[in-house]
């Protein structure tokens, strides 16, 4: 009835905002598409493009949130952008280390670079984290999440992180939120860059990223290839390949084509491979995996007059893992597994912008409208040999196809004053039938304190994962889909330009947790002795605090604190009783900060020289974890401070049109720590490089 009764709202929301459409006044539209900017062919920029730019500077927008551009400002849900501004000022490598920094957010890296790396948002698990890469989703259908760790920062325009709020566009995968990489559009005179950095475990980067415009076609990619020996002494080598590509056609100056691609390679030594061993194994000199991703994504958008805008995309994603383990002196058994994990599919969508003149009673209303299509596949063939056990062979493939259709309504009332946004999404899945998920949130700001005011609700689901429906003695094709609702509201004072303050409250509640539990089967027919079953009803409560101030011209400071508070329903006191593994998330800490100092100065020493210096710091709380002896237990806070310190010339040199070195520190107060049982995190690691930049 709870969720009827939002259904019900949600759609009188919605018909309240739409009203009588044929009065709507011609007006300029608004692209759909991450990072559309509907400009004329690459290479020409007139005025009034050089002002939106601007304005975009002044006034960032994101796409995450309704999958319309949108000023940060407008938006009623809560959501982070990190721009390649930033990135770039902290010479951060990797996503994960972005991530770290991102209110809500908690990343788990599990050992190593290049070892699994998890990210959770507001209590939720992996699996409820939807990952989209252009507009994309990479979330592997065997496991549900998504892998950051050899996910890179090249050639990014920015991060859009969604704090809940993500099913009623999106679908499963989405009940903690959305994460979402966008690339930038080449524009302008070609350039290029080039990064070399090195340090200490005989860790070294190449960078290099180019951009620009010829004709009708813009441009921008990257290619970049890391190596480390790790810390460890035995078994801790990575390397990782990567590189991507975005081209934009513009064809007319209604019709723009799309490409996307995006392609890692990555070799790992897995050195605590055969942890969960009795007795654990901590050094595994054999154990390497080696993964294999890529996605392909090709678009099209067509203005159809100046109201509405229409794009459709078609994509392919492959996902790869591939594991040996061979017999040694500690453990003569050994691993071989091969998965081969696939999406492809392909999304239509339109918006309609009713009209933007002043004196229109439709200003700021605007109605999307689309539909989606998933096909997933994947192939698990596992060989084990276990000294005293005979040898078996795991195989199994599985696939399943997933539609959707979605309506969102945006609106503005009282000439601004109120921006509210309605809509919902109907699933349909292959495996467990359909799922209605509605949503609203509204902003308001109030111009004479400097304060908006936001508020939202969200329903979402988690579709199963192929391991949890149907992994040999282990699946259990009975299981129901996750459900959730939260609620979201908070505000955001600024004071001048100098400070601001964000404060969150949310509350959400998820229904049939997907969890470990003891066979209800006959014996002998559940292998593993325990299946994945739905279990109770999970509470999760929080609140975010974000400040930024500036303290002296250059000198800023910003940073957060999250305080996360969970309850469990229906759960019996003693879950070993029913459940191997407890009704909440694991390795999610209650208490959460990070804090980011820098300073930026430019003509320090030269004319047209700067100096950038940053120190990070990052606090992770306790949490409840599993021991290597499958236990759970209290896992320690742990917290970390990273530095850097960056010199850039300015100068042209002949082709080089600026020079710049950097140095990095990681965990630079050697911080002995781990972020799960049995995976120590790297201790102090520094890089020094240097960066060209060619116009």
């Amino acid at each position: 009835m709870r969720r009827i009764f939002h259904l019900i709202i949600t759609t009188i929301v919605i018909v309240l905002m739409l009203g009588p459409i044929a009065g709507a006044d011609q007006s300029a539209s608004t692209p759909s598409q991450p990072a559309a900017s509907g400009r004329k062919p690459a290479g020409q920029k007139t005025a009034a493009a050089a002002k939106k730019q601007e304005e975009q500077k002044l006034k960032p927008v994101v796409v995450t949130a309704t999958k319309i551009e949108q000023p940060l400002a407008e938006i009623g849900t809560t959501i982070t952008v990190v721009e390649d501004s930033q990135i770039e000022a902290q010479k951060i490598e990797k996503v994960q280390e972005v991530l770290r920094q991102v209110p809500g957010v908690q990343v788990t890296q599990t050992g190593s670079p290049g070892a699994e790396t998890d990210v959770s948002i507001r209590g939720a698990s992996a699996s409820q984290t939807l990952v989209l890469l252009d507009g994309v989703e990479v979330n592997a259908g065997a496991t549900g999440s998504f892998d950051f760790a050899n996910l890179t920062t090249d050639n990014l325009d920015r991060i859009e992180v969604l704090r809940g709020a993500g099913g009623s566009l999106y679908g499963s995968q989405a009940i903690g939120g959305v994460v979402q990489l966008i690339s930038p559009e080449g524009e302008g005179a070609p350039k290029a860059s080039l990064v070399s950095e090195g340090g200490n475990h005989a860790s070294s980067r190449q960078v290099g990223t180019f951009s620009g415009a010829e004709g009708n076609l813009g441009y921008s990619g990257a290619l970049s290839y890391f190596s480390t020996e790790g810390y460890r002494h035995n078994n801790d080598s990575s390397d990782n390949l990567a590189g991507n590509i975005r081209l934009d056609y513009h064809l007319s100056d209604d019709t723009i084509i799309r490409g996307f691609a995006r392609y890692f390679r990555s070799n790992v030594s897995l050195s605590n491979f055969s942890i969960s061993n009795f007795p654990p194994i901590i050094d595994n000199p054999t154990a390497h995996q080696r993964s294999e991703f890529m996605l392909f994504n090709g678009a099209i958008e067509h203005h159809f007059g100046e109201q509405l805008v229409a794009t459709a995309n078609a994509f392919f994603v492959r996902d790869q893992i591939r594991i040996n383990e061979v017999p040694f002196t500690a453990f003569m058994g050994s691993e071989v597994d091969r998965i081969p994990d696939e999406i492809r599919g392909g999304e239509l969508n339109a918006v309609y912008t009713w009209s933007r003149r002043a004196e229109s009673w439709a200003k700021g209303f605007r109605t999307l409208v689309g539909f989606d299509f998933k096909d997933r596949w994947v192939r698990d063939f596992g060989a084990f040999v276990f000294p005293g056990f005979p040898a078996s062979t795991t195989v199994f493939t599985a696939r399943r196809q997933e539609y959707a259709g979605y309506l969102e309504q945006e609106a503005s009332f009282l000439n601004g004053h109120i921006l509210a946004t309605g809509g919902f999404r109907v699933d349909g899945n292959s495996d467990f039938g359909k799922e209605v998920s509605p949503s609203w949130s509204v902003s308001i700001p109030i111009d004479k304190i400097s304060t908006t005011l936001r508020g939202s609700y969200s329903e979402g689901f988690r579709a199963p994962s192929f391991n949890e429906l149907d992994f040999p003695g282990f699946g259990n094709p009975n299981l129901k889909a996750e459900t959730s609702s939260e609620y979201d509201g908070g505000f955001t004072t600024r004071f001048g330009e100098r400070a601001s303050i964000t404060t969150t409250y949310f509350s959400r509640r998820v229904h049939d947790l997907i969890v470990t539990v003891p066979c209800k089967t006959t014996p002998g027919s559940c292998a593993f002795g325990s299946e994945a079953g739905n279990a109770a009803r999970v509470d999760v409560q929080g609140v975010e605090i974000v400040p930024q101030v500036t303290l002296i011209k250059g000198l800023t400071f910003g940073g957060h604190v999250t305080v996360l508070d969970e309850t469990h329903k229906d759960a019996p006191l003693d879950f070993a009783k029913a459940f191997l593994t407890p009704p909440r998330p694991l390795r999610v800490a209650k208490h959460t900060a990070s804090a980011l100092l820098q300073y930026v100065r430019s003509e320090t020493f030269l004319p047209n020289d700067r100096v950038t210096a940053s120190v990070n710091y990052i606090f992770v709380g306790d949490r409840d974890d599993i021991t290597p002896a499958g236990a759970i237990a209290n896992h320690n806070a742990y917290h970390r401070v990273d530095a850097v310190v960056s010199y850039a010339l300015g100068r042209p040199l002949n082709v080089v049109h600026n020079e710049e070195v950097f140095a990095r520190v990681t965990n630079a107060i050697d911080r002995t720590y781990s972020e799960a049982f049995g995976f120590k995190a790297p201790p102090v690691t520094f890089l020094a490089g240097v960066k060209l930049d060619f116009e």
